[in-house]
Order: structure tokens, then sequence, then C-alpha cells
């Protein structure tokens, strides 16, 4: 097997891969908080649980803001000017 350094033309993170992340973390979160409500701790204490469960919802938090920052909602000008394009399309 030959070894190159050749470069790989490796995708840059998307919102889309920022969105399944958030996801993730939001149903790990939900099973943590499942598992919480049934007081099953597993091999930690309840503390350690409940500090796991709050890293997770700031993790999530985290990365749903990253989201919104990369698709900020339009401007009042652009929103203007779709609306004036919906108008059009209506009177046609």
């Amino acid at each position: 097997m030959e070894v190159t350094n050749e470069e790989q033309n490796v995708p840059r993170l998307t919102q889309a891969d920022l969105a399944i992340a958030a996801f993730a973390l939001a149903e790990t979160f939900n099973a943590y908080l499942a598992r919480y409500e049934e007081e099953d701790f597993g091999d930690m204490t309840k503390e350690q649980y409940e500090s796991s469960l709050n890293s997770l919802r700031m993790a999530f938090g985290k990365f749903d803001a990253i989201c919104h920052a990369m698709n900020p909602p339009p401007t009042e000008e652009e929103q203007n000017i779709s609306a004036d394009d919906d108008t059009q399309t209506m009177e046609e």
C-alpha cells in the first residue's frame, strides 16, 4: 500500500452539518432526560448526571446559535423586496 501526501477535497463545514450536530445533541439530551426522569443515572451520581444534561443543553444552544448566525433573518429591505415580488407574481 502506497501512502501519498495528496490533498483530498474535503468539503468545508456547512450549515447542514451544524444542524445535524445540533439535532444529534438534542436527541442525546432527550434520551438523557428520559433516563433522568426515571432516576436511572447509570454509573454517575445525580449531580454528575445533571452536569452532563446541562453540558448537552449548552452545547446544543451554541450549535443552534451558530446555525442562526450563518443564516441571519432577512433585513427589512429584503423583506420588502420579497413582498413586492410576491405581489407581482399574484398580479400576473
